[in-house]
């Protein structure tokens, strides 16, 4: 059925979009202020 590829593609790209948006907001909110966290922390100790 060649008239469902184009709705295929549009699925494709919604769900990697959606996926992306995802992963921006997870890393944005627990994975890099723990990271800055960490870095912050080394940067203070090794001040001491």
């Amino acid at each position: 059925m060649p008239q469902l590829v184009p709705f295929y593609f549009v699925n494709e790209v919604t769900f990697a979009f959606a996926v992306l948006v995802t992963l921006i907001y997870v890393f944005s909110k627990y994975v890099l202020p723990r990271f800055v966290r960490l870095f912050s922390a080394r940067v203070f100790i090794s001040k001491l």
